[in-house]
């Protein structure tokens, strides 16, 4: 593949979620929240995370190949094996760590998350191996609570020829339960993929991915393992009409089994039709359109057994002059209650807005974003970004109170980049978030929060 495609492809690639590897030195950015999602059965999680940045924020977002596998940098391909150390530490101030009405808990939170990677390029074949380990702590008037985490990711991408890529990854991520004695849960994700261009226009992909998530932290009244394994193939192409205009077809199937969650195993297929566009040099809008069809196999769930739903999504970028970047992106979808998108995120942060309520078997969601940066210089930039979603389930999807949810939430947000030097950034973030919820609904509180950040990512 000449170097002409290569830098037309790395460009596209832009706009979808990239690397497992960035996931590893960047995950679980503030403490408390990333078991809220199937982990411990309770009304609310115990503490919020640090915003979106609207790009990476919404899920399963099919305009483009999403490529969990880091194309390596010449840098990596011409030099011996090496060790590079990584370091990110940041310290802020929440309003409502509890993320209750009535019950503002104002606390400090602090992050430091060290690493190690280990590449290995040898011809063809590059390999990589890393370990982040995190300690995070919050400390306010009624909330205490420090939680360990680990990660090991590895990948493996080999370049069978100048058209066809193989890759294989796992990740493994081993954190500590809020407030729950040193609990754990565990989360699995192994993948392989490969991908091949067809001549000159048309690009294909097939991708495999296993997860296993496992919560041993039982406590009553809900004294039950939250655990599943999920199974999942997906194959796309894309063909390159004009060199402005590629579409393609894709098609997923997925199918998920819980250990003791009664009621919320199913399988579930997702065809759907991708549109990328080019509109001039500086603008690429993006589209998909498709339908969700997701079936419950467990006995007992007659009533409401199958949703099937429309699923699309729009997107647009554009580079204004050249120091402004602007996005926006909406996306309608059948969305699990435990999203596990966030393994593949370049700001893999499990945010707010994606803490649904657990014990629905699945949620209809619209999710609108927009983000902007502005490089002042090659050194500071600025950023906004806004992430406004609607959901709403069905009570034949409680499993447990057959009640229905229906809300709003958003998150508003700016940030400030130092680059000191190509190692080293240092950022200034500040979130305002809102949840507003149906009245008389007693599963979700409405909250309002202000957090303010501040850290330094470090990285060889």
């Amino acid at each position: 593949m000449g170097e002409k495609k290569r830098g037309r492809r790395r460009k596209l690639g832009s706009i979808v979620l990239k690397s497992v590897a960035l996931f590893t030195s960047a995950w679980l950015a503030i403490p408390l929240a990333c078991w809220a999602d199937e982990g411990v059965v309770s009304p609310e999680p115990q503490a919020t995370t640090s915003g979106t940045k609207t790009s990476a924020g919404l899920s399963d977002f099919n305009t483009q190949f999403r490529d969990i596998f880091r194309e390596p940098s010449p840098e990596d391909v011409t030099r011996k094996p090496r060790i590079r150390p990584h370091l990110v530490a940041t310290t802020g101030y929440i309003s409502n760590a509890s993320l209750r009405p009535g019950q503002k808990d104002h606390a400090w939170q602090a992050r430091i998350a060290p690493g190690l990677t280990l590449s290995f390029p040898w011809q063809k074949l590059y390999t990589e191996v890393d370990y982040t380990y995190g300690f995070n702590t919050t400390q306010g008037n009624r909330t205490s609570a420090n939680v360990n985490t680990h990660t090991l990711n590895a990948l493996a991408r080999y370049d069978l020829s100048s058209d066809t890529v193989l890759a294989v990854g796992n990740n493994i991520q081993w954190s500590e339960i809020p407030l729950q004695g040193g609990r754990t849960f565990t989360l699995e994700t192994a993948t392989a993929q490969a991908k091949h261009r067809f001549g000159e226009r048309l690009d294909g992909a097939i991708t495999n991915t296993f997860q296993w998530f496992n919560d041993n932290s039982k406590e009553p009244p809900f004294d039950q393992t939250n655990e599943f394994v999920d199974e999942g193939i997906k194959a796309e192409a894309l063909y390159e009409l004009f060199d402005s205009l590629s579409v393609g077809p894709s098609f997923g199937w997925n199918i998920r089994s819980f250990n003791e969650r009664e009621g919320k195993n199913y399988w579930q297929i997702n065809p759907a039709l991708n549109v990328l566009y080019k509109l001039g040099s500086k603008t690429t809008l993006g589209g998909n359109f498709g339908w969700g069809h997701r079936k419950f196999t467990d006995e007992g769930f007659t009533v409401g057994d199958t949703e099937s739903e429309l699923v699309y999504g729009a997107s647009a970028r554009h580079v204004l002059g050249q120091k402004v970047v602007w996005s926006i992106e909406y996306q309608k979808s059948l969305q699990d209650t435990f999203d596990t998108n966030f393994v593949f995120r370049d700001d893999p942060h499990s945010v707010t807005l994606d803490n649904l309520d657990r014990r629905f078997r699945v949620l209809k969601s619209h999710r609108i974003g927009t983000a902007a940066t502005y490089y002042l210089t090659e050194r500071h930039s600025l950023g906004a970004f806004g992430d406004f979603q609607f959901i709403s389930g069905d009570e034949n999807d409680h499993v447990e109170t057959r009640t229905k949810n229906h809300e709003k939430a958003m998150e508003l947000g700016a940030t400030y980049t130092f680059r000191l030097n190509r190692y080293v950034n240092f950022d200034l973030n500040y979130i305002f978030g809102r949840r507003f919820s149906e009245e008389n609904n007693p599963n979700r509180n409405e909250y309002t929060f202000h957090m303010v950040t501040a850290g330094v990512n470090i990285s060889r």
